[in-house]
């Protein structure tokens, strides 16, 4: 697994056409209108746009920087090892025929981690997964780790199954212009809210995720520091940081509440779609 070019820059609005998850000529819109851009939707497989990034930046790191569609990149990754924190999806859907390929869920109601549910469904807890050392060539989270309890925890376990080589590809909302926050700490009494509660929405819970962590603009130092070599693969800048809300608290809590209460939530969270790249040294 060779190292390619550390950032690209993609077409903000993606003139070519093509989905980068799906390879087809399709139509980019938002679910609905005044949606983050980061979520529009390919119209033919609805992969998001974040979801479209990380095909491309798949499709580089694996097949080299001139290869910007994830089907064409797929036989360069037939022999990698590969874990997905999610079980469905339009990336799931492409990256399954991989013969090394794995994926898993958080749903300790139903199994414990490591454990699979009747229906065939794995269970993993990124905080404390299940697998071995060096087990994986590829890891690959979708905005997660903005609410795992303990985050850094879960980093270390995913550079943890990491082989020598091998990357962490991921996305996080990240507030621009911010330093990463805490916003909720777990300890002996349970939860305890630092900051005011904001959730994101949730495709199998109701009520939407927790956010425990705003990831800030600092976050690749932050792991870099921590031993785990990180940056940014890929930076569409849909808005300014004036443009996208910063950390949540006060005056602007009060107008994430409205917003939610509107329905208007998706509106008020915009974000640019960015995605990193950890990659531990072979």
């Amino acid at each position: 697994m060779e190292t390619e070019a550390k950032c690209r820059e993609w077409d903000v609005f993606e003139t070519d056409g093509q989905c980068a998850v799906c390879g087809r000529k399709a139509v980019f819109s938002p679910i609905q209108p005044g949606f983050s851009l980061r979520e529009t939707r390919c119209s033919s497989c609805r992969a998001s746009r974040r979801t479209r990034d990380v095909g491309r930046v798949l499709a580089q790191l694996s097949a080299g920087p001139g290869v910007r569609l994830l089907p064409d990149a797929l036989p360069a990754m037939a022999d990698w090892r590969v874990f997905e924190a999610q079980a469905a999806g339009p990336l799931h859907d492409r990256l399954r025929c991989l013969p090394g390929y794995g994926c898993s869920e958080y749903v300790p109601e139903i199994a414990e981690p490591g454990q699979c549910t009747q229906a065939g469904l794995r269970c993993e807890d990124l905080e404390r997964l299940s697998f071995g050392d060096a087990a994986f060539d590829l890891v690959v989270t979708q905005d997660i780790l903005e609410h795992v309890a303990e985050p850094w925890r879960a980093f270390d376990e995913i550079w943890r199954v990491l082989a020598p080589g091998g990357r962490h590809v991921f996305t996080v909302p990240m507030h621009e212009g911010h330093a990463t926050t805490t916003r909720v700490r777990y300890d002996k009494a349970g939860r305890r809210d630092v900051l005011p509660p904001v959730h994101h929405g949730d495709p199998v819970r109701q009520g939407g995720s927790l956010v425990v962590t705003d990831f800030g603009d600092d976050l690749p130092v932050l792991l870099t520091r921590r031993g785990q070599p990180t940056f940014v693969a890929s930076h569409v800048a849909f808005y300014k940081p004036t443009e996208m809300p910063g950390i949540i608290e006060g005056d602007l809590y009060e107008e994430y509440v409205k917003a939610w209460k509107a329905g208007e939530k998706a509106g008020f969270l915009r974000y640019n779609s960015v995605v990193f790249v950890t990659e531990k040294p072979a």
